[in-house]
C-alpha cells in the first residue's frame, strides 16, 4: 500500500509537523509513506519537492495576488483566508504518483487550486489540521457558534457578493464527484466537519496527532535546566512567543491578563516565564512578569529537554484543534493549563494531567498555572501526563488507525472500521 502525504512543507508549522510525524509512524509499521511538499526543509529521502526552486517565486506571487483580492472582501473573521484559485499543475504530478491514496494536510498558499483537488483520481483522506476543507475561504469559523459554514453561507446569500460563499460553491462543484475520508485531530474538528453539507454522512473519523513518545519524554529537571541555564530554585511557567500578538486567537492578551493575576494573587518571586520562539531582542510585548527567553528551537530533543525543564505548559489560545504545544510536553511528564475550547478536552483530564481554565478567564487561568505549580503531588500529575500521552498519541497506533482507512477505501467490502474510527 503507497500513501501520498501532500503538504505545503515538512516542517516549520504545526500542520507540516503533524504531517511529517504521520507520514514517518506509518513507516515505521512497514506502509509506504511518501510526502509530497511545496517546501521541502528536511534531507529525508521519502519527503519530495514538488517544483524546483525557480518555480518558488511564481507560487509567491500567485498567493500575494490573492491575497491582495482576499484584502478587497472586508470580511470580519480575522483568521486566515485562502482562495486556492490559482492553478499549479500538481494535481498531474499526484496522478503520475503511483499512490494508492493520497493523504492531503496543509494545502493552501496556493499550492494547488480547487478545481484541480477535484481532479485528483486516488481515494483522498484529508486530515483537518485546520477549518480550510469546510469553509469558503476561511481557516477557522469566527468564533465556536459561527455555523455559516455548515450550510454554504447561505445566511448571508441576500449580500451582493460574498467571496466566502463563492469559494464555498466553487468546493462543491469541483468536489461534487469526490469521495472524501475526512479525520479530524480532535473530537470538537470532527464534529464540525459532520455538520458540513460539502462531505457525505459517515465520511468523518477523529484520530490524533501522532507523536514520537522516544524523543519526546521525561528528564531530570535538574539536567534539563542545566542544558538551558535555568534556575532550579523556580516554578518555571513555559509558553511560546510573543510574537502571536499579531494573532489574536493566540490569546497573548489573556495571558498577560493571567500573569498578571497569578502575580498578584500568588506572587512572582519564586516564579519564572521561560519564552521560546524568540529571543530578548525581539520582544515587543512587556508582559510584567520575571522572564527569560531561549530563543526558536528547531531540534525536537532540544525542545523536548526544554518542556521536560518546565513545570507547567500553558496555552492560552481562544481556539485551538488538537495543540502540539499541549500534546508534546504532556509526553515530557509537563502538565498543561489551557482555556476549555476546540480539541483542549482531547489532551486535558481537568485536575488530572493538568487544568482546564473557563474559557477567557485569565483569572481562572492563573488559579491553574498556580495549581499545577504547586500541587503537592507534582510527581503524580507529572506521571499521569506521560501516561495519557503513551495511551493517546502512540506512533504505532495512529499509524494503524490511519491504515484501516486506507484499507476500507481500497477494499471497501473487506474491512469493517473499528469503532474508534467513527467516534
Amino acid at each position: 500500500m503507497k500513501i501520498l502525504h501532500v503538504c505545503y512543507a515538512d516542517n516549520g508549522g504545526g500542520a507540516d509537523n503533524a504531517a511529517f510525524r504521520l507520514c514517518k509512524a506509518q513507516r515505521s509499521v512497514g506502509i509506504d509513506a511518501q510526502m509530497l511538499v511545496i517546501k521541502k526543509r528536511t534531507q529525508h529521502s521519502f519527503v519530495h519537492a514538488a517544483i524546483p526552486e525557480w518555480r518558488q517565486l511564481e507560487f509567491k506571487i500567485k498567493d500575494r495576488l490573492a491575497q491582495k483580492i482576499l484584502g478587497l472582501a472586508f470580511g470580519t473573521n480575522p483568521t486566515m483566508q485562502s482562495m486556492n484559485i490559482f492553478p499549479s499543475f500538481l494535481h498531474h504530478k499526484i496522478n503520475q504518483s503511483g499512490a494508492d491514496v493520497v493523504n492531503l494536510h496543509w494545502v493552501c498558499k496556493e499550492m494547488i487550486s480547487i478545481s484541480e483537488i477535484g481532479r485528483i483520481r486516488q481515494p483522498i483522506v484529508w486530515t483537518m489540521h485546520d477549518s480550510w476543507a469546510l469553509c469558503g475561504t476561511e481557516h477557522l469559523p469566527h468564533g465556536f457558534k459561527d455555523d455559516r459554514y455548515a450550510n454554504g453561507y447561505e445566511s448571508v446569500a441576500k449580500k451582493l457578493f460574498d467571496l466566502n460563499r463563492w469559494t464555498w460553491q466553487r468546493k462543491a462543484r469541483a468536489w461534487n464527484t469526490q469521495s472524501f475520508q475526512l479525520v479530524g485531530p480532535s473530537g470538537w474538528k470532527a464534529s464540525l466537519a459532520r455538520k458540513s453539507n460539502l462531505y457525505r454522512p459517515g465520511s468523518v473519523h477523529n484520530i490524533p496527532n501522532p507523536l514520537d513518545t522516544d524523543v519526546f519524554r521525561p528528564v531530570s529537571k535538574a539536567e534539563a535546566r542545566a542544558f538551558f541555564g535555568l534556575p532550579l530554585d523556580k516554578k518555571i511557567i513555559l509558553f511560546g512567543s510573543l510574537r502571536s500578538a499579531q494573532d489574536k486567537n493566540k490569546g497573548l492578551d489573556l495571558l498577560i491578563g493571567a500573569l498578571a493575576a497569578f502575580k498578584h494573587k500568588y506572587g512572582s518571586e519564586n516564579a519564572l516565564a521561560v519564552i521560546f520562539g524568540m529571543s530578548q531582542a525581539e520582544e515587543t510585548v512587556d508582559i510584567g512578569f520575571p522572564r527569560q527567553y531561549v530563543g526558536k528551537i528547531t531540534s525536537e530533543s532540544t525542545m523536548s529537554r526544554l518542556y521536560a525543564a518546565a513545570d507547567v505548559m500553558v496555552v492560552p489560545s481562544r481556539m485551538e484543534n488538537l495543540p502540539q504545544t499541549a500534546t508534546e510536553p504532556m509526553a515530557c511528564g509537563t502538565p498543561v493549563a489551557a482555556f476549555e475550547v476546540g480539541g483542549v478536552p482531547d489532551i486535558i483530564r481537568h485536575r488530572y494531567n493538568g487544568y482546564m481554565a473557563k474559557p477567557y478567564d485569565p483569572a481562572d487561568l492563573a488559579d491553574g498555572i498556580a495549581w499545577i505549580i504547586n500541587h503537592p503531588e507534582y510527581s503524580l500529575l507529572s506521571e499521569n501526563a506521560r501516561t495519557f500521552a503513551l495511551e493517546n498519541f502512540s506512533e504505532t497506533g495512529i499509524a494503524n488507525r490511519y491504515a484501516e482507512i486506507y484499507e476500507r477505501l481500497l477494499h471497501p467490502h473487506h474491512v469493517v472500521l473499528t469503532d474508534s474510527l467513527l467516534n
